[in-house]
């Protein structure tokens, strides 16, 4: 059965009738729960459990490094089998997985199930990239990828809201209790994706390569040029506390405040930003434009370093702007591009190396920004700058040779 559709846009508030409102539902319901986990999982690890920071960093870096390896495979069998049950086994696999946390008690526990979690979390994102893939069409598919992002953003916010009650408490008991209400809203989440209709696994031949994404020269380099581009997601997490902190004359508040702009904007208009954006050429001029913005951003959060508090306050809010508006434009190509791309008897194999790609990104992008603004200041800022800029215009020549392989390709 074919549960895809041309128009899954939101209508208001709510994506149109369809499959994608159950998905959708799931989806707020999950990022509460990672909302909760990403506001208390360090300090339960830290505080309660007794890893130092460092054990904890190694630990999610090595369990990182192990999760490059399922996203293509999971991604391959959801095309197989289907994505919706794959998604949904994988989905409870994971709340099961987070819920050892709360019995470890040494590193080596720790590294064990952060590895096994890390795992089967980035093939689960695989296979619901080809979900959304599967119950999607063409423009569509972008539009609920904007949708689903804007939900992420405001499931997060929430539970960011709610885990702040247990950083009021302090103890183990308010940790723990993080930790099974994840746990408890995942499970409802999974179940939600059964309403969503059953896809038909995909016709393949027997003949010819079997790992076809990873022969694909032209979406490779396409999925590089992005990963590339999606260091700044971690600006925020990463530069701009210490920056601000550091070297500028603006007060503590000034991280909170753009962290707010950043997220709030993006739930606003994360899908009005992916109207017009229709073909992998408009995509690709959207990202260099993209780049542009970048870049302007990040002049702007250079400049923060030379004034007083009035005008660092200013100059970094403006920044914010600047850069969600970036962030904006380059998510909702690369959400076309991963996709469009992609021939559609593998979207689960090519997802799964376009979602590989950006864990990539995220694995690197702290050692990048510590390198650059955080450690040469503001020309590192500038080069960080000038370097999303070129990205962005070599989409455009780079995507436009992807597209034409692809089409050679279904001749």
């Amino acid at each position: 059965m074919s549960a895809a559709t041309d128009t899954p846009a939101a209508n208001g508030l709510l994506p149109a009738p369809g499959p994608l409102r159950p998905l959708a539902l799931a989806t707020l319901l999950s990022r509460v729960g990672n909302g909760l986990l990403m506001t208390v999982s360090v300090l339960y690890f830290n505080r309660i459990i007794g890893l130092s920071i460092a054990q904890i960093g190694l630990g999610l870096t090595v369990a990182g490094l192990f999760g490059l390896l399922s996203a293509v495979p999971l991604g391959h069998l959801a095309d197989r089998r289907g994505p919706r049950t794959l998604f949904v086994v994988l989905s409870l696999m994971v709340c099961g997985l987070s819920l050892l946390y709360l019995f470890v008690h040494t590193f080596w526990q720790f590294l064990v199930v952060s590895i096994v979690l890390t795992v089967v979390d980035r093939g689960a994102g695989a296979v619901r990239s080809a979900l959304i893939a599967a119950i999607t069409q063409g423009s569509g598919r972008v539009a609920a990828r904007a949708y689903l992002r804007a939900v992420t953003n405001i499931g997060i916010m929430a539970g960011a809201g709610i885990g702040a009650f247990a950083l009021h408490f302090d103890t183990g008991t308010a940790y723990r209790l993080m930790f099974v209400l994840d746990a408890a809203l995942s499970v409802v989440a999974a179940l939600v994706v059964l309403a969503v209709p059953r896809v038909a696994p995909l016709p393949h031949s027997d003949d010819g390569p079997v790992w076809i994404a990873l022969r694909d020269r032209g979406y490779l380099a396409v999925a590089g040029l992005n990963a590339g581009m999606s260091i700044h997601y971690a600006i925020f997490d990463v530069a701009i506390p210490l920056w601000v902190v550091d070297h500028t004359n603006a007060p503590r508040w000034t991280v909170a405040l753009t962290l707010i702009i950043n997220t709030v904007v993006v739930a606003l208009f994360q899908v009005r930003s992916s109207r017009g954006i229709s073909d992998p050429k408009s995509a690709a001029r959207a990202t260099r434009t993209a780049g542009l913005l970048l870049l302007a951003s990040m002049v702007l959060f250079a400049g923060a370093s030379w004034g007083n508090a009035a005008v660092a306050v200013g100059l970094l809010a403006l920044g914010t702007l600047v850069q969600v508006a970036g962030e904006l434009l380059q998510s909702s190509g690369s959400f076309l591009l991963g996709f469009d791309l992609a021939p559609d008897h593998a979207q689960g194999q090519y997802q799964g190396v376009w979602n590989t790609s950006m864990s990539i990104s995220t694995m690197v992008a702290p050692t990048v920004l510590a390198l650059l603004p955080l450690g040469l200041g503001v020309p590192g800022w500038i080069i960080l700058g000038v370097w999303f800029a070129v990205v962005g215009v070599l989409f455009v020549p780079v995507v436009r040779w992807a597209a034409a392989r692809q089409l050679v390709g279904s001749r």
